[in-house]
């Protein structure tokens, strides 16, 4: 707390240490202001003394329209409406000290006339022709500000600062309108205008010289005015105008000449309200020139080939009937019939062919067309029979492929030769040695000189040699069940090809659906395998898996090469034959849950059949089973049966998983299953149990 105490002190020290000069009461000197003038500048300067500058001046109150105080000192403006306003005038001084005073200030009305509109009529207009005029008005206190209403031409617009009126009128018509006239002081007049519009005067706007005729060609030349009062009627009023009409509605010369000439004529347009306009034209109405015209090209003829084809030339003008005649050029081996103005023959040389023809009309006038005519070499074809003659793989070959027609020297190609054939390009020759057999289908083409070339298909077989013995090995004739055996295949004599097999098993079972465990190594009941060219044996040992049901396994060998089949015939093959058997049991499991006893065996029959089952148990140490419980025999006849002719089982063959539970009453820790015996007519067979 005594801290706080002195530095209330040390703050009041401060405030005593500052001294202010002694000031004079601000006062507004200002008790009157001039009258003003309504329209008139009007400026009075604020005055104020004492307090501390700088000032600041504001009014409460009204002062007359159009006048404002600055901040700054100043009452400013042009007045606008008269009488007298008073208000209160305050200024305040920079340490916020103020003063007012009670004023006012008195606007006087303008001394002029009243404000009229004195124009009533402006000079009239011309459609087409720039216009300018300005509206007057008089009285009230200028400047005047102008305004129009809705009837004001469309084509006119008005300045509303000067009232002048401008635009170029587009339609003929007296034009009535009324006009505002607003002075400075806001007072209005309002008067009505008239102003005409006339049309341009009438004149024919068509300019000779008009464009010349052709007798017997539909002719049509329409005249056009402008100005006047439209529509417009036509005629002509003097002078000959070769026989066509003009057609006082459009205007329109028109008409076919029938007469050659020059004819003079003057036409006359009247407008809707009499006025009148004329000009003189000339028009020049000739013969119809001769002349030759081509409707088409002419079709190109062949070497060789007959050609028999007219002209596609129309003679038109003159005066017919007309003549023809070949006067320059000629196509060799075409003759010119000039009645029927046509080209036949055969053309014996090829090549593009000009000449010229020539119409005469009974006047003796002519007219010339110059044609043009392209003759093709005969067709370019291959002549060589499209079976070409058959190549023995890996023999040496040799063809020759002709073609006719055409501009010689050719280039050959082709595409689809067998391996190791070519084709030479200039001289049409296919030679090698083929390394491939088969049938192939190629594709030759042969181009002339002028690059035109043509395409065909041909077939060439490839033979192979006879094909080799093949012979299988590797599975013996009585095979063991569940085993893979290694096969091995090979041929006689090594082939000049590279040879591609097919293992084909099958299998026959005694009894029961076809066991799927029978296929080779690699899946499936077909394999594949390559001798090489030169080699006897497969380049990849086969193998076999015989499954677990008793039947005959049958293995055949298909042979291919270069596509074609060269299996020997009778096919090569070998069959083996699984015999049936006693049941083998490859594992016996046993699990206890509770009070059960499971003894799983798993295994296979051969013959599909188990007739029984025997389990063995011994009592654990130091417990004793009955002599019933020492051994069970089970009549296993229907459960395996019902398995192995299930076709959905085939999959496994003759495996089986043989689940035996068996309930022991007491402590089931002190049965000790011991061995199972499996026995089908063929034998038994026995497993201990291991402990």
């Amino acid at each position: 707390m005594t801290a706080l105490r002195s530095l209330r002190a040390l703050l009041g020290l401060s405030l005593l240490a500052t001294v202010l000069p002694a000031q004079s009461p601000l006062t507004i000197l200002n008790n009157s202001f001039q009258t003003g003038t309504v329209g008139l500048s009007y400026a009075q300067p604020l005055s104020a003394t004492g307090g501390t500058q700088p000032y600041t001046w504001s009014l409460a109150g009204q002062l007359p329209l159009g006048l404002l105080v600055n901040p700054s000192g100043t009452i400013s403006g042009t007045p606008s409406s008269a009488g007298t306003y008073a208000f209160t005038l305050t200024v305040v001084d920079a340490r916020q000290t103020s003063v007012s005073k009670g004023l006012s200030i008195g606007i006087t009305g303008p001394s002029t006339a009243p404000l009229t509109v004195t124009t009533t009529t402006l000079p009239s207009g011309t459609v087409g022709q720039s216009y300018k005029q300005f509206l007057a008005a008089t009285g009230g206190t200028p400047p005047y500000q102008w305004a129009i209403d809705a009837s004001f031409p469309t084509f006119l617009t008005l300045d509303a600062a000067t009232g002048a009126v401008s635009g170029t009128p587009t339609a003929a018509a007296t034009y009535r309108f009324s006009v505002q006239a607003t002075d400075s002081a806001k007072t209005s007049s309002i008067g009505t205008i008239t102003v005409t519009i006339n049309n341009a005067p009438l004149t024919i706007t068509t300019l000779a010289p008009i464009f010349s005729g052709t007798v017997g060609t539909p002719y049509v030349q329409t005249f056009r005015a402008s100005g006047g009062n439209p529509p417009y009627a036509w005629a002509i009023v003097s002078g000959n105008s070769g026989g066509l009409i003009l057609d006082p509605v459009t205007g329109n010369l028109q008409g076919t000449p029938q007469t050659a000439g020059a004819f003079n004529f003057t036409t006359q347009a009247t407008d809707r309200s009499g006025a009148t306009a004329a000009q003189s034209f000339s028009l020049v109405i000739s013969l119809p020139a001769l002349t030759v015209t081509v409707a088409s090209s002419l079709p190109a003829g062949t070497v060789g080939v007959l050609y028999n084809q007219k002209l596609p030339v129309v003679a038109s003008g003159g005066t017919p009937p007309y003549t023809w005649s070949l006067i320059a050029g000629a196509v060799p081996g075409l003759t010119f019939d000039p009645a029927s103005l046509t080209l036949s023959g055969k053309p014996s040389t090829a090549g593009p062919f000009n000449f010229t023809v020539q119409a005469s009309d009974s006047a003796n006038l002519t007219a010339t067309r110059s044609l043009g005519l392209t003759v093709n070499p005969a067709l370019l074809s291959i002549t060589t029979a499209r079976q070409l003659p058959d190549a023995r793989l890996n023999q040496p070959y040799t063809q020759l492929i002709a073609a006719s027609g055409g501009q010689p020297p050719y280039r050959w190609s082709t595409s689809g030769l067998p391996a190791g054939l070519t084709i030479n390009s200039a001289t049409g020759q296919i030679t090698g040695t083929p390394t491939a057999a088969g049938s192939f289908g190629i594709a030759i083409t042969v181009q002339d000189s002028v690059l035109a070339p043509i395409s065909d298909r041909f077939t060439l077989a490839v033979n192979l040699p006879s094909g080799p013995g093949a012979t299988i090995s590797g599975l013996p004739s009585t095979a063991a069940p569940a085993q893979q055996y290694t096969l091995q295949v090979e041929i006689n004599a090594a082939y000049p090809a590279p040879i591609n097999g097919q293992a084909i098993l099958s299998f026959s079972p005694d009894t029961g659906p076809a066991d799927r465990t029978i296929q080779f190594s690699t899946g499936g009941t077909t394999a594949t395998f390559d001798i090489p060219t030169g080699s006897t044996t497969a380049s990849v040992p086969l193998a076999i898996q015989t499954g677990t049901v008793s039947g005959t396994i049958s293995l055949s060998l298909r042979l291919e090469a270069g596509g074609i089949d060269i299996t020997p015939s009778p096919a090569p093959a070998i069959t083996a034959q699984v015999a049936r058997a006693a049941p083998v049991i490859r594992n016996v499991q046993v699990n206890r849950n509770g009070n059960t006893i499971n003894v799983v065996v798993t295994g296979f029959s051969t013959a599909r059949e188990v007739t029984q089952a025997v389990f063995a148990f011994n009592a654990a140490s130091g417990q004793t089973l009955q002599a019933s419980a020492s051994s069970i025999t089970v009549d296993a006849s229907s459960l395996f049966g019902n398995w192995f002719l299930d076709p959905s089982n085939s999959q496994f063959g003759s495996v089986f998983i043989f689940t035996q539970p068996f309930t022991v009453q007491g402590d089931a820790t002190a049965v000790i299953p011991v061995s199972v015996s499996l026995t089908n007519r063929t034998g038994s067979a026995t497993a201990k149990i291991a402990q």
